[in-house]
């Protein structure tokens, strides 16, 4: 099986998302090889999960592999996906050909079989499309209550999915608006959120409800929270706060570490050396760059054997 991604650009959260989710890690033109399409339907970046059908280094090699090969895909419909390069043809040529090539017959209105055809730089295939994204953080990019720092729905999406499954009780203790929160409990979780600013907090309540998720945040500092949860996700204070976030920090991750078994933090910078100080190991980091072009960086970590009190 195969995975597609965001194709035009392959960052390492976009990466680590799409082997999470699918275990497969994309290429340079966004192509995975999979062991699992099950969980794509709740991806921020992950597109489309197919069955490759056949494939060649050519297109006319791959017209002769579809006319060789017996399917069973009685009313089917194709469609045409360019990774890199030019097909040589145009891409309703291409299209027309591959399905003269499938001794069945095809059926555009209602199509019992949905392949795609795609070219990449060093092959052509034919794919059925299983499964995909349903893109059900999209709603959230309008939620009535968000500030300039708050995380796209997208990311905060890609963040959660990096510790679901097996987490059933996720908790952010910076919440901030709420953006984790709610792509946690649309994915069937219970969240519970936490806020020093009770002005944030606040937001996060009403974003919720908005939604129609339980508002489960409280006002309460990070450092000494108490709620625990199988995972944690959150991102760190920064900006304005940036000097005291930075005094705070040993004394977040400390708690964080008594709170949750696994953790994935969102900093401006690498901060490896104070996760292993609060007890995490196994620490992997992903850069990504958000909307606004601001570099930043998630550390996936657990904590260490006989660390969680």
């Amino acid at each position: 099986m195969c995975v597609r991604t965001r194709s035009h650009e392959i960052n390492e959260l976009i990466a680590a998302e799409c082997e999470h989710l699918t275990g497969g890690r994309p290429d340079a033109e966004g192509v995975a090889v999979c062991q699992t399409v099950e969980h794509i339907h709740r991806a921020a970046y992950v597109r489309t999960g197919l069955r490759r059908i056949a494939q060649a280094p050519t297109f006319a090699g791959l017209l002769d592999v579809l006319r060789q090969t017996p399917f069973d895909l009685e009313g089917f419909r194709v469609d045409a996906l360019y990774l890199s390069g030019r097909f040589p043809v145009s891409q309703q040529e291409a299209v027309v050909a591959a399905a003269d090539a499938i001794h069945c017959r095809a059926n555009l209105a209602a199509p019992r079989h949905w392949l795609l055809l795609v070219a990449q730089r060093e092959k052509f295939w034919l794919g059925e499309i299983l499964a995909e994204s349903t893109q059900s953080y999209a709603p959230h990019m309008k939620k009535p209550f968000h500030v300039s720092s708050s995380l796209e729905a997208r990311i905060a999406r890609a963040l959660v999915n990096l510790v679901v499954p097996p987490a059933g009780i996720l908790i952010d203790p910076c919440c901030g608006t709420g953006s984790i929160l709610l792509e946690a409990a649309a994915l069937g979780l219970t969240v519970y959120g936490a806020d020093r600013n009770p002005k944030m907090a606040h937001m996060a309540q009403r974003n919720l409800l908005h939604f129609g998720y339980p508002p489960q945040v409280v006002c309460a500092d990070a450092r000494t929270w108490s709620q625990a949860a199988d995972a944690l996700v959150t991102d760190l204070p920064y900006g304005r706060q940036l000097e005291s976030a930075e005094k705070d920090l040993p004394a977040i991750l400390a708690n964080c570490a008594c709170l949750a078994p696994l953790g994935v933090f969102v900093a401006g910078k690498d901060i490896v050396a104070q996760l292993t100080a609060a007890g995490y190991e196994a620490i992997e980091v992903l850069r990504f760059v958000k909307p606004n072009g601001f570099a930043r960086y998630v550390h996936r970590a657990r904590v260490a054997e006989g660390g969680l009190l």
